[in-house]
């Protein structure tokens, strides 16, 4: 099963998982992956799913994009949106989810 890890831009989520996880492949800003498809039109919930089937072993992590001010921009609502639902998808499937804050991991589930 995939673990997840999740937190703010720039609170060493990459890091962490590597330190942590280093015989797992690991996923890179899945949130960049989620923009990706919604400007391609493709379907992102879709996309996961897929990603949870064929990398079933790996670490996604991605940024928590939840916080903060909503923006202006329809589509980037939009994005915030798809990824928070593409995170909660994960997460439910995930064997770990882990929040990271200042380089530091909490196990959440």
């Amino acid at each position: 099963m995939a673990i997840l890890i999740t937190g703010g831009a720039g609170a060493g989520k990459t890091s962490w998982a590597e330190a942590h996880f280093p015989d797992r492949e690991i996923i890179r800003g899945y949130h960049r992956e989620v923009r990706g498809f919604l400007l391609e039109g493709e379907d992102p919930l879709a996309a996961a799913e897929r990603l949870l089937e064929e990398k079933a072993g790996a670490v996604v992590v991605m940024d928590e994009l939840g916080c903060g001010i909503v923006p202006m921009d329809p589509f980037e609502r939009k994005y915030r949106e798809v990824n928070g639902r593409v995170a909660c998808l994960i997460a439910e499937r995930a064997e770990q989810v882990i929040r990271v804050v200042c380089g530091i991991g909490t196990r959440i589930k």
